[in-house]
């Protein structure tokens, strides 16, 4: 943008400049040299209808003597300070009144010539003023695009949130389905497992209330605990391939029957790995729920934190649930007898820890329950 209006030239509106000064003789010498230079001028001796003025009339700059009477320079800066803040303001000042000039730059005037004012003077502080007038115009123009870009933004962020809300409550309830697809498709397998043993009947169930309460005293959280559910229902899914006449067999197992039973768990995790992938790390916890706290468990022979915390939560689950159970070579032992064993084998077969959690916070009782609503 350029600070003037070019003779001939229709480019752009003539700038205009409101000169206040009580000294006639210097309004028209400040007149004649702006008004040559292309400037729209108007013209006021000040007093109180100079705020009229200024109020009806658009304006790119302001000069005004700082001495006047009735209404003085520095009132008039002020109030054009405070009401047209992109407006420059040039101060007249006589010789004598130097102190005063610089009182009224620390208010806020742009500069202040003394007079006499010379024109060369003149002009190059208006181009001055208006190059500032300018910029400070522009910066004002790009404050209110950029908060015109902030709101668009805001307003598209917010409706984003909204339909990533709408989506993410879509994927609830679709997760909400799969997950009651999985259970169900767990509970199938958990009931065709037990169809093979009519002495477990009701033990899948019972682990999985036993296994998700001692997950949750363990620190387990979230999917953790979803898929310490899944594996304590299909812990003995791979005896789905053991022969019914061993595992219902009234007396002693022979070595052959005895290792053909502990194939199980290998078994039952190949075929979730194989068969269902997305139960991977199910899988993991089935292999290892026979594997013992010492490193003397089956089948790898892991020991302590190598074994999956869900396969220790299901081995101090098994045990107890198994010897209270009636099967088909002996009766269920008494609560008191099996917590008791549990002691001992606390830190050989089984995580001490996690039977330690068991005990104190008496889950034996919660077993009962799960029985008596069986």
């Amino acid at each position: 943008m350029e600070w003037q209006q070019k003779k001939g030239t229709m480019s752009a509106p003539a700038r205009s400049v409101f000169v206040i000064d009580d000294e006639e003789p210097l309004r028209k010498v400040l007149n004649t040299h702006l008004t040559k230079e292309g400037f729209r001028v108007i013209q006021s001796p000040g007093g109180a209808k100079v705020f009229d003025l200024l109020r009806t009339n658009s304006y790119d700059l302001v000069i005004c003597d700082i001495k006047m009477p009735e209404v003085d320079g520095a009132e008039v800066l002020d109030y054009v300070r405070t009401q047209f803040d992109t407006i420059p303001i040039i101060m007249l000042t006589g010789f004598t009144d130097i102190a005063v000039a610089i009182d009224v730059m620390k208010k806020g005037a742009f500069d202040y010539l003394m007079k006499p004012v010379r024109k060369d003077d003149l002009m190059a502080t208006i181009r001055r003023a208006l190059v500032h007038r300018d910029l400070l115009v522009r910066n004002k123009e790009l404050e209110a695009e950029n908060r015109e870009y902030q709101q668009f933004l805001e307003q598209k962020v917010r409706e984003r949130t909204k339909e990533l809300n709408v989506k993410a409550m879509e994927l609830e309830g679709a997760y909400g389905i799969l997950k009651n697809m999985n259970v169900q498709f767990v509970n199938v397998l958990a009931e065709t497992i037990e169809a093979k043993d009519h002495y477990t009947r009701g033990h899948c169930n019972r682990m999985r209330v036993l296994c998700v309460e001692l997950g949750r005293l363990a620190g387990l959280h979230g999917e953790e605990i979803e898929l310490l559910e899944y594996a304590s229902l299909l812990h003995d899914l791979g005896k789905i391939s053991v022969n019914e006449a061993v595992l219902n067999k009234e007396g002693p197992l022979s070595d052959d029957e005895h290792r053909h039973i502990q194939r199980h768990s290998e078994i039952g995790e190949k075929i979730l790995i194989e068969g269902i992938p997305l139960m991977e790390s199910v899988a993991r916890i089935i292999g290892a729920h026979h594997e013992n706290y010492d490193g003397s468990g089956y089948p790898r022979q892991l020991k302590a934190g190598e074994i999956p915390v869900g396969a220790r939560i299901i081995a101090v689950a098994d045990l107890f649930d198994a010897m209270t159970s009636d099967r088909p070579y002996r009766k269920g032992l008494p609560t008191g007898d099996v917590i008791i064993e549990m002691e001992k084998v606390a830190g050989t077969q089984l995580d001490p820890e996690i039977v330690r959690l068991f005990i104190d916070h008496r889950l034996h009782l919660l077993n009962g329950g799960v029985r008596a609503n069986a």
